[in-house]
């Protein structure tokens, strides 16, 4: 349910006014890092550019350099540019090129970069991601984009979102591989009208030359675009309602609050309401089906997008009724309208379910692009973190696609609470709020690790070199938002760049694995349960690898568990621990190779090769080894069969 708030507080006018930046990193030198592209060809050359401000106190001569790895296997040579006589203070970019691997799709690389004074001492380090995929459906991270308006309510859009083409570049700093583009439309049941403005339903004034700028910069690199409407929404209570209009949109389309077709009495005033502004349309209608696609292709071929991406409004509880007096039953309310789109108008599509609703017959369509859901932290979605894993698993066995399964892409703001709290600037208090970094982090840990990504980086900035926004609410865009501390930044960037640098392990023909649970035998308290208190473990299989989660949550209370939005922002870090001894038992047939660990939290994901002892038991064969530490995330992977798999070249 992504529908905006109507009243906007104008607070935004109490901002400074930003320079667009990318995300600013933390080290002495590094300063921003970005790439050419969001993904990349196999067998292409990705440029790196690399920002460096130097913060170290004396001038700086040395070296950059760009070592590249696979899986945790090295691939290539370092990439390596000079830099003589940086001043202190004084900032300068360099371009390092990396040769991505030929005859590769859909495999992710870490990237660690070092600078190195003239005698080889680190001085700094930091990292990227490289995707090396043919489209960017298959590893979704959808990031919102809302950088066409040019005023609403006494806010100043200029100063939050600068360029187009700037804006955009920060998001692709995060990595962000298309865009959702929201709530630009010229009605609810009207996306576009030709002209060059026009005023939103929610009083947003829109600028189409804004929007096909944004548009041809997010494609220059290479990200998707999907445009907002709601599937089923139509306006009501602005005039001219949709009868009124010129559009054709007819009374007969809608769902009914009564059943005033048996006496063929239905006015617009017996239609269901989602709000005063908003009808709601029947999702099963062939008339509505066939009018929503022909506005699509007509709003795609006028301002270039992609896509579409369809809002819902989440669970429907009241007994509803279509025009002929029928009691409306929406089992098939998803699977029957994009399957009817989609067969008209040939473009791609996903829906937001807004929860659990419906989402098994939306999955099992089989007509989404990938899956988008704006998951809820409640016992009907999201009850806590370990439901992250039963959330993903159930919609990879719906989909059960090949020869790549379904992406998935979860919605989800942090901290509501406090981004809400009349104590904070942002609503008008004296308190500058910010986001709980352990909160977001444990949030971020649980969406990757289980396979998904998490949908809530929103184009502008609400400080300097913020490089892009987060979402402090429910799910909406355009409001007022906390700010990141510099050590959030950072580590947001971490786990991007980790979800790119891993994502065939994370994400792609994952399953569970068959073989006898994990234990930790010291170190910290195990458990293959999430539960506060002690380290969750789960085990995956994938074609040619064993992998092992663990996730921290020793410090972590009850309360805290069952909320995954940290709304009051109170979520207690975790305790690094000292090396943990563990027991993992591996899938039986496959031929034994290397060992690796990595974890966003150290060293910014690069990764480490183990050792480890083999063993069997009457569990099975396992091995035994030594994790170095564990803050919040650490992943281990086990080749088991891998020169057969579909991940043989790193």
């Amino acid at each position: 349910m992504q529908i905006i708030r109507t009243a906007i507080v104008a607070l935004a006018l109490l901002l400074p006014a930003v320079s667009h930046a990318d995300p600013q990193l933390s080290g002495p030198l590094i300063q921003s890092i970005n790439t050419d592209l969001s993904h990349y060809a196999a067998g292409s050359t990705s440029q790196i550019a690399v920002t460096l401000k130097n913060t170290t106190g004396a001038t700086f001569t040395g070296t950059l350099s760009a070592s590249v790895t696979g899986r945790g296997v090295s691939v290539g040579s370092p990439s390596v540019a000079s830099v003589t006589g940086l001043a202190n203070g004084a900032t300068t970019t360099l371009t390092l090129q990396i040769a991505n691997t030929p005859n590769v799709n859909w495999q992710g690389y870490f990237v660690d970069i070092v600078a190195a004074d003239a005698n080889g001492h680190q001085m700094d380090r930091e990292a990227t991601g490289i995707d090396v995929s043919s489209d960017w459906w298959t590893y979704p991270r959808q990031c919102w984009f809302v950088g066409a308006f040019t005023d609403w309510g006494g806010w100043s859009p200029s100063k939050i979102y600068g360029t187009p083409e700037a804006d955009i570049k920060s998001l692709n700093a995060y990595k962000c591989n298309h865009l959702q583009v929201y709530n630009l439309l010229y009605r609810w049941h009207q996306p576009w009208i030709n002209q060059d403005s026009w005023i939103n339903g929610d009083g947003m004034n829109v600028s189409v030359p804004l929007l096909k700028r944004s548009i041809a910069a997010a494609k220059r690199l290479g990200m998707g675009t999907l445009f907002y409407t709601p599937i089923y929404s139509a306006n009501k209570g602005i005039a001219p309602n949709f009868q009124n209009d010129g559009t054709g949109v007819n009374l007969a389309w809608a769902v009914f609050t009564n059943n005033c077709g048996a006496t063929n009495s239905c006015t617009v005033a017996d239609a269901w309401n989602f709000s005063t502004n908003i009808a709601i349309m029947n999702t099963q209608n062939p008339g509505w089906q066939k009018y929503w696609a022909q506005q699509a292709m007509l709003a795609k071929r006028a301002l270039g997008f992609d896509g579409f991406f369809g809002d819902t409004y989440g669970s429907i509880q009241l007994a509803l009724w279509d025009i002929n007096g029928n009691r409306m039953n929406n089992d098939k309310m998803y699977s029957s309208f994009i399957t009817s789109v989609t067969n008209q108008a040939t473009m791609p599509m996903v829906i937001n379910p807004a929860g659990s609703y419906m989402e098994q017959d939306l999955v099992q369509s089989g007509r989404e692009l990938y899956h988008f859901d704006e998951r809820w932290n409640n016992s009907s979605d999201i009850a806590n973190f370990g439901t992250f894993l039963t959330k993903a698993r159930q919609v990879w066995g719906w989909a059960n696609r090949t020869p790549n399964n379904i992406g998935l892409d979860w919605d989800m703001g942090m901290n509501k609470t406090l981004g809400a709290s009349s104590s904070c600037t942002i609503n008008g208090g004296s308190t500058g709020c910010t986001f709980n970094t352990p909160g977001v982090l444990y949030q971020e840990a649980a969406i990757l690790s289980t396979g998904a990504h998490h949908a809530w980086i929103v184009d502008g900035q609400m400080g300097p070199s913020d490089g892009a926004r987060f979402i402090s609410n429910d799910d909406y865009p355009i409001s007022n938002m906390l700010s990141p501390k510099a050590d959030m930044v950072q580590g947001e960037y971490d786990y991007q760049n980790f979800g790119v640098a891993y994502e065939k392990l994370l994400r792609l023909n994952i399953s569970a694995s068959t073989a006898a649970a994990p234990s930790i035998t010291s170190g910290a308290t195990g458990s293959t349960t999430a539960a506060a208190g002690s380290v969750w473990m789960f085990q995956n299989h994938r074609s040619g690898f064993d992998i092992l989660h663990l996730l921290n949550y020793q410090q972590m209370s009850t309360a805290s568990f069952n909320d995954v939005n940290d709304n009051a922002a109170n979520a207690a870090a975790p305790t690094t621990t000292g090396a943990l001894q563990l027991k993992m038992y591996y899938t039986s047939g496959g031929t034994l190779g290397d060992l690796y660990t990595a974890s966003p939290d150290v060293n910014h994901g690069a990764p480490v090769k183990l050792s480890y002892a083999t063993g069997s038991d009457s569990s099975g064969s396992y091995i035994t080894f030594t994790l170095p530490s564990l803050k919040f995330w650490d992943m281990v992977w086990l080749e088991n069969g891998v020169a057969s798999s579909d991940y043989g070249t790193p």
